[in-house]
C-alpha cells in the first residue's frame, strides 16, 4: 500500500504507540507500505483534525486492537531527505488496556507484547525501535508529561513538558 498522497508534502508528522503491558511492549510487524517485515510499535501519520493523543490511540486500536490511554512523549524523530522533504515522528509511552493484541492483517500481520529480550531477537528490528523499546521499558522511562494549558483568550490546548524531580 502506498503512503497516501495527503503525506507526500514534503512536510509530515507521524506517531509511535509504545504500549506498555505488564513490563512488556507491543510490537507489529508491518505487512505494508515501506518497510514491508520490520517490527516497530503500531503508528501513522496525524490526520488534519485530531490532537497527537487521538492519532496515536487511533493508530495503535487501528493496527493492533488494542485500547490504550496516553502516559506522555518519549521520543521524538526528525528526518530529513531530499526526495521526500522532512518527516517529524512522535512516540508516545501508552498503557495498554487490553490484554491480547489482535493485528488489522492489511497494514501489520503479527502484533505481539514482547520483553526487551525477545525484542533484541527480532530480525529485522530498525535501530530507531530498538532504542524506543530500551526506553519505554525502562524502570522509570523520561517523559514530557501532558498539561492541559490555555493561552490568553482562553483556548485550551495540550502541552507535553517535563517537570525534574
Amino acid at each position: 500500500m502506498a503512503i497516501p498522497e495527503r503525506y507526500n508534502t514534503g512536510y509530515n508528522i507521524g506517531v509511535g504507540g509504545a504500549v506498555v503491558r505488564d513490563g512488556r511492549l507491543l510490537f507489529v510487524r508491518r505487512a505494508s507500505r515501506r518497510g514491508r517485515g520490520n517490527w516497530q510499535v503500531p503508528g501513522g501519520f496525524i490526520e488534519p483534525d485530531e490532537t497527537i493523543e487521538e492519532a496515536v490511540v487511533r493508530e495503535v486500536a487501528e493496527e493492533a486492537g488494542v485500547e490504550a490511554e496516553v502516559q506522555g512523549v518519549l521520543g521524538v524523530r526528525s528526518r530529513f531527505d531530499a526526495d521526500s522533504g522532512n518527516s517529524l515522528y512522535v512516540v508516545l509511552l501508552l498503557r495498554g488496556l487490553t490484554p491480547e493484541p489482535t493485528p488489522d492483517l492489511r497494514e501489520v500481520d503479527r502484533a505481539v507484547y514482547l520483553s526487551l529480550d525477545e525484542i533484541r531477537a527480532l530480525d529485522p528490528l530498525p535501530q530507531t525501535n530498538w532504542e524506543v523499546a530500551q526506553s519505554a521499558l525502562s524502570p522509570e522511562p523520561r517523559l514530557l508529561k501532558p498539561q492541559t494549558v490555555s493561552n490568553q483568550r482562553g483556548a485550551v490546548f495540550t502541552l507535553f513538558v517535563g517537570r525534574g524531580p
